[in-house]
């Protein structure tokens, strides 16, 4: 059993059925970049009014993606230059239950994210898309007949919900990245992404008041970062992409693998 994995027994459960009533397909969303150890803390103080999400006694569930973005890089480009409408394509399986889906996030001007998505019918999760896929991106995405695979990424999730706030929170750990040649990258060991996912903007959020309680609180650390797993992905592996706005933000992500590594437990 993983450290972490540990840290999240004594809740609650729900099903994927109960889930759905915080499905949250548009949303506000809020990223942060925690130590792993800082995990069991937050998670024991959120148990008394969250519960976890749970399939076939299973808590934690892998994520594989594979990202699409056309030859300009438009997708990368417009969330580098901060375009308040942007748009963000991939597939993504849930290996544990072998489903996957064509999706869709985008963001609009009102800084609100929005996903929509379509089962996939194939049996290989990462395989083409069929007709009916490719209608769907059509339309969803105006530059759709150009999008080409990019990148791969997986990690694992644990899933923990208020349903009367209308708030998830999600803990991703294990990120790893492929590029389509096969080379791996894994710059986040030791290092948990968390994403507070609400209906409504609230910063009264539990999770907020327990990241501003933290005396070892050290920037990035448990602040909010603007740098999304596909970019800080697609920065990793292609060192010939310009990022000029997200120098800082690589920068912080390395010192924050650099404190979470000597902060004590």
């Amino acid at each position: 059993m993983s450290v972490i994995e540990n840290f999240f027994n004594s809740y609650r459960h729900i099903g994927l059925q109960e889930l759905e009533d915080v499905a949250l397909m548009d949303r506000s969303e809020d990223k942060y970049i925690i130590p792993i150890a800082w995990c069991g803390d937050i998670s024991k103080k959120l148990c008394t009014d969250y519960n976890i999400l749970e399939i076939a006694n299973e808590r934690q569930f892998r994520y594989d993606n594979l990202y699409f973005d056309t030859p300009e890089n438009i997708c990368l480009e417009d969330h580098i230059r901060g375009r308040k409408n942007r748009f963000k394509v991939r597939i993504r399986s849930y290996s544990n239950s072998k489903i996957s889906f064509v999706e869709v996030k985008s963001r609009n001007v009102y800084g609100r994210s929005q996903k929509m998505r379509i089962q996939r019918t194939s049996k290989q999760w990462d395989s083409p898309f069929t007709i009916k896929e490719q209608e769907f991106l059509s339309n969803c995405v105006p530059f759709a007949a150009e999008l080409k695979p990019v990148l791969y990424s997986s990690y694992s999730r644990y899933t923990i919900a208020n349903i009367a706030k209308g708030e998830r929170i999600t803990f991703d750990t294990n990120l790893e990245y492929k590029t389509l040649t096969g080379e791996t990258f894994k710059p986040l060991d030791g290092l948990a992404v968390v994403e507070l996912k609400q209906g409504e903007t609230d910063r009264r959020s539990p999770l907020n008041r327990i990241f501003r309680e933290r005396t070892d609180r050290r920037a990035p650390l448990g602040r909010t970062i603007r740098i999304s797993k596909y970019i800080l992905g697609r920065l990793h592996t292609n060192k010939n992409l310009s990022a000029r706005a997200y120098l800082e933000s690589l920068k912080e992500l390395t010192r924050a693998k650099y404190v979470g590594e000597t902060l004590p437990e």
